[in-house]
C-alpha cells in the first residue's frame, strides 16, 4: 500500500463560519514575535501568561493572534482560550492585508479583550487598537494593566531587531 501525501496545514482560523488558513510567518514576523515574547514575559507579573499562536474564542469566531496575554486563571474550552485576553498582538505576514489584521483585532476587542497591538514590520508601523479607537504608536507600545502597572515596548528597540 502506498503512502498518501497530504499537504501540511498550518493553523486555521474560523471567521464568519469559514476556515481561513493563517499565512506562514517569514523572517521579519518571526523577529518581531520573538522579541515581544521575551519582553512581555520579562515585564508582566506572574499572574499573566505570554502565549504564541493560541486559539482564542471570539463569539462564533476562533481567532489565532500571534501573541496572546491571558490571566493564568483564564478559562479554556477544549484547549482554546474562552475568557478574554488582556492583550493580543497581530503581526502582518506576507499574504495578509493590513485591513484583515484590523478586522481580526476588532473581533478580538468585541469579544472582551481591551487592547490589541497591530504591527506592520516591513513599514515599521504599529498601532494600539482599543475602545473602537485606532491610534498609531510613535515611540512605544503601551499596555496599562489595571492595578498591575503595565508594559512598555520601545519601538526603536523593536525596529532594531529587523536590521
Amino acid at each position: 500500500m502506498g503512502a498518501i501525501f497530504t499537504p501540511p496545514v498550518y493553523h486555521r482560523e474560523l471567521i464568519d463560519g469559514h476556515e481561513v488558513e493563517k499565512p506562514l510567518p517569514k523572517s521579519l514576523h518571526a523577529f518581531i514575535k520573538s522579541f515581544l515574547l521575551v519582553r512581555l514575559a520579562q515585564q508582566l507579573p506572574k499572574k499573566y501568561r505570554v502565549l504564541a499562536e493560541l486559539n482564542v474564542l471570539c463569539g462564533s469566531d476562533r481567532i489565532i493572534p500571534d501573541i496572546t496575554v491571558p490571566l493564568r486563571s483564564a478559562r479554556y474550552q477544549d484547549g482554546d482560550l474562552a475568557d478574554p485576553a488582556v492583550l493580543c498582538v497581530e503581526i502582518l505576514s506576507p499574504g495578509q492585508t493590513i485591513s484583515s489584521l484590523f478586522d481580526k483585532a476588532e473581533r478580538i476587542l468585541r469579544a472582551g479583550t481591551p487592547l490589541c497591538w497591530v504591527i506592520w514590520p516591513e513599514r515599521r508601523q504599529a498601532w494600539h487598537y482599543a475602545n473602537d479607537r485606532l491610534t498609531e504608536a510613535k515611540d512605544e507600545l503601551v499596555a496599562d494593566l489595571c492595578g498591575d502597572g503595565g508594559v512598555r515596548i520601545n519601538l526603536a528597540e523593536l525596529w532594531a531587531e529587523l536590521d
